[in-house]
């Protein structure tokens, strides 16, 4: 790369997605400062479930959806929960959300995920190569989706055709076979879909701050200020404000999650931009009990993930918005049906956590240039999959501020797509 075209580039956001998007651009030579008052990965990247989910190329939403919802938000158990004060400023959101998971919504938003989705494992595998970071980090483990029911496990035949037509590599498990995998598990489960190439993270903040490291080692900056506002100038950005001052910078790149509306806002571009709130409890690991990979019990739709420090509980999203009080009475729940899931699980709790998923109410991220000024470029939105798209959304970037084509088609991802 010449030096006429390496630039001043400010990176909104220390999240997973943006902590690649600036390790990546500062070693294609760019200077590169990421602006946010927490620590790279302690916010909402802090707390998902490890999983770099290969297999996730469907929204969210889908026709089986509008018929469970109604139920759904009358169960205290149930995966979904909305926040009723919430819901005048969500409704639109939801509106969107529910059109999404029509039949030729889904297949198209299908379509359009699996490219992304299926460069992520290896997008990963090339960044933590090239900047030497632990393999160990990542284990090769795949995961699995595990029923107590054969009636519920039929329910999945949508997406194991999608995947099916997406060429993303799956098994479907017998009793015996799970249990060769997970021996851990309680003996009541009869079946499991196995996604054997997507890898797990043995601690999510880990690989973030990994990936930080890198970046601070080839002399990017991180600056723990919030970012105001973005000062433009008639060819782009000239810098961003923080705490009053303006500092320099001819690329900007918005990765503050659930954070960036009002920032794309302020530059003409209104998303809706909702907050999946998420939730998850910390077991600490006890003698006996065996877990290889993230096991998503699929009656219940909450993930058990083995980390570092303990066996990890994640479940359900709550509607609630950015401003309202955690709720952790749905997530405590969860526990004793996680210890029914594997046995010999305590049942002390080390930690509560609390987290807000960027969701685009059609399950795809926003990745790509403004449409109304050139030098700022987008990178939010990824709901369940920050994780998951972090390195090739990153590797994206990238190639839109060097004005390269995009290896993926990024169209489908453009900020006015709604």
């Amino acid at each position: 790369m010449t030096a006429t075209s390496t630039h001043d580039v400010a990176v909104v956001g220390a999240g997973v997605v943006g902590v690649c998007c600036a390790l990546t651009l500062q070693a294609a030579g760019h200077r590169v400062t990421i602006y946010d008052p927490e620590p790279p990965g302690e916010a909402t990247s802090f707390g998902n479930a490890g999983i770099i989910a290969n297999g996730s190329i469907t929204p969210y939403s889908s026709p089986d959806l509008w018929r469970a919802i109604p139920a759904m938000l009358l169960d205290p158990m149930s995966p979904l929960s909305l926040r009723w004060r919430h819901f005048p400023r969500a409704a639109p959101w939801i509106a969107q959300f529910l059109a999404a998971g029509l039949p030729k919504s889904f297949e198209r938003i299908t379509r359009e995920m699996a490219p992304l989705v299926g460069a992520a494992v290896q997008a990963h595998d090339d960044l933590m190569r090239a900047h030497r970071v632990d393999p160990a980090l990542v284990r090769s483990t795949g995961y699995l989706m595990a029923y107590r029911s054969a009636q519920k496990f039929a329910t999945t035949s949508l997406v194991r055709k999608s995947l099916a037509d997406h060429n993303v590599r799956f098994e479907v498990l017998d009793a015996d076979e799970l249990r060769q995998l997970e021996p851990g598990l309680a003996r009541d489960f009869v079946t499991a879909l196995y996604i054997p190439d997507g890898g797990s993270v043995v601690e999510s903040v880990a690989l973030t701050r990994a990936y930080a490291d890198a970046f601070q080692g080839l002399g990017g900056q991180i600056k723990p200020h919030a970012v105001e506002r973005i000062e433009l100038g008639p060819d782009g950005p000239k810098g961003v404000v923080t705490d009053g001052q303006v500092l320099a910078a001819d690329r900007v790149v918005v990765a503050a999650g659930a954070w960036s509306a009002p920032l794309a806002r302020q530059l003409g571009s209104k998303v809706r931009l909702e907050a999946k709130r998420g939730y998850h409890i910390n077991v600490p690991w006890s003698d006996g009990v065996v877990l290889n990979r993230p096991v998503v019990v699929g009656e219940g739709q909450y993930t058990l993930a083995p980390m570092r420090d303990g066996v990890r509980i994640t479940g359900g999203v709550e509607i609630g918005g950015l401003d309202l009080p955690p709720d952790y009475r749905r997530i405590r729940r969860l526990l004793p049906h996680a210890r029914a899931s594997l046995p010999g699980l305590g049942e002390s709790i080390d930690r509560e956590w609390m987290g807000h998923r960027p969701a685009l109410a059609d399950s795809k991220p926003v990745i790509g240039p403004s449409p109304h000024h050139h030098g700022v470029v987008y990178a939010f939105g990824h709901g369940h999959l920050g994780l998951t798209l972090s390195a090739v959304t990153g590797r994206l970037i990238s190639e839109i501020i060097a004005g390269q084509q995009p290896s993926i088609p990024i169209d489908p991802y453009r900020i006015d797509r709604f």
